[in-house]
C-alpha cells in the first residue's frame, strides 16, 4: 500500500470518526423527535399506559440507537488499530 493510499484510507476513518461521533451524541434524539412529531404519548401514567399506548416503541427506538451507536465506535476503533503500524 503506497503512502497516498494510506493517507486517503486515514482521512475517510478521521471523516468516519466524526460522524460517529456526532451519531454517538445526538442519535438517540432522532427516535425522540420523530415520536414527538408523531403526538406519541409523552406522558406515561402507568404499566398499563406504556403498554396499551405504544410508547414501549420509543425505549425500544432509543436502545437500538445507543447500540448501533456502539457498533460504529466499536467498527471505527478496530479499522484504526488495524491501520496502526
Amino acid at each position: 500500500m503506497t503512502s497516498a493510499e494510506r493517507k486517503e484510507i486515514r482521512q475517510r476513518l478521521a471523516l468516519l470518526e466524526r460522524a460517529s461521533a456526532l451519531f454517538d451524541r445526538f442519535g438517540v434524539s432522532v427516535p425522540l423527535a420523530i415520536a414527538f412529531l408523531n403526538h406519541w404519548p409523552t406522558a406515561i401514567k402507568s404499566y398499563q399506559d406504556l403498554v396499551t399506548t405504544d410508547a414501549w416503541k420509543i425505549f425500544l427506538s432509543c436502545a437500538l440507537y445507543e447500540l448501533a451507536a456502539f457498533a460504529l465506535r466499536r467498527a471505527v476503533k478496530f479499522a484504526t488499530a488495524e491501520l496502526a503500524p
